[in-house]
């Protein structure tokens, strides 16, 4: 009997062990949830601190190298050639957000450089290095809000070139509203519809003009699984005079390069997307850039240029 009584009071001692356990974990969750709740709340308010204290600033860059050729490689239309390609692209910005005003800076750059020897056995140089992409576009965004959303707003906006500055080119001064949702983030619409407009030629014997329009400006960026970002960034103007001004440009018909004279208006656009897939290894990702641009002052069909490499960010 005394046995039986041992057996029963060690079975009853261990089910309320059992119990007081599940109890202390039940509980443990409960305040684990809190005490994530009360985490997730104070990085959201170090975020706004953030914001609000002073500048947030950040570069990333890209770079693209290939090179090869062939010696004796009969299958090749050019069997002794070599050939090298160099991309390089900077994307920076310099913020300062603050609770009834803000301040946004940005710059793009791009550039390439390629070289070619159709055949290396001729003793004779290739092309060199010469530059086939070239791409500058710079902003500068001060709001001073109405609302959460909505801002007044004033506009520098640069689009040219980094080896030909403003040949061609255009820079824009303008007023109007910025939306940037607060349900939406990084996402900042501006709308100017009182806006100064000077397109730069860099053609001799065709004037750089100028006139007074709408701008219309985009930029959002979103972060998708996996650490993919995507960032895009459209800008167009739109002229409110109708009047189309001579231009001149150069093109290839049946293989050979001509100058050709014709006229435009000043209506453009620019939108650039970039793709960058941030930590391949060890803070390199890979990148992917993407521009079309269509100013008929500068050329008459759409303008291109696209670049992908090896990424890094500071």
């Amino acid at each position: 009997m005394l046995g039986m009584a041992v057996f029963n009071l060690k079975a009853q001692t261990l089910e309320e062990l059992k119990a007081k356990k599940a109890k202390l974990e039940a509980s443990q969750a409960a305040e684990q949830a809190k005490a994530d709740a009360f985490n997730a709340e104070i990085a959201d308010l170090a975020g706004q601190i953030e914001k609000l204290s002073g500048w947030q600033t950040g570069v990333s860059g890209l770079v693209g190298f290939n090179l090869g050729g062939s010696n004796n490689w009969q299958s090749n239309a050019n069997k002794n050639s070599s050939f090298s390609n160099l991309n390089i692209g900077i994307n920076a910005f310099a913020n300062i957000i603050k609770e009834k005003s803000f301040w946004r800076n940005t710059i793009a750059a791009n550039m390439s450089w390629q070289s070619l020897d159709t055949n290396t056995d001729d003793n004779i140089d290739g092309t060199g290095f010469d530059r086939n992409a070239d791409a500058l576009i710079g902003s500068s965004l001060y709001g001073f809000r109405l609302n959460q959303d909505i801002a007044v707003s004033m506009l520098g906006d640069l689009n040219t070139s980094v080896g030909n500055i403003l040949k061609p080119g255009s820079l824009d001064f303008g007023a109007g509203v910025t939306w940037t949702p607060q349900k939406i983030t990084n996402l900042a619409v501006v709308i100017h519809p009182l806006t100064y407009h000077i397109a730069f030629s860099g053609l001799s014997g065709v004037d750089s003009q100028s006139a007074l329009g709408a701008k219309i400006k985009a930029t959002y960026s979103h972060t998708f699984p996996k650490g993919v970002v995507w960032s895009s960034n459209l800008g167009a103007f739109f002229p409110y005079s109708s009047e189309k001004y001579p231009i001149q440009y150069n093109d290839f018909i049946n293989g050979s390069e001509v100058t050709i004279d014709d006229e435009a208006g000043l209506f453009e656009y620019t939108w650039i997307n970039t793709i960058n897939i941030a930590d391949v290894w060890k803070g390199i990702g890979v990148g992917f850039t993407l521009g079309l641009r269509g100013a008929k002052f500068e050329f008459p069909d759409t303008q291109t240029f696209h670049a992908i490499g090896l990424t890094y960010g500071f």
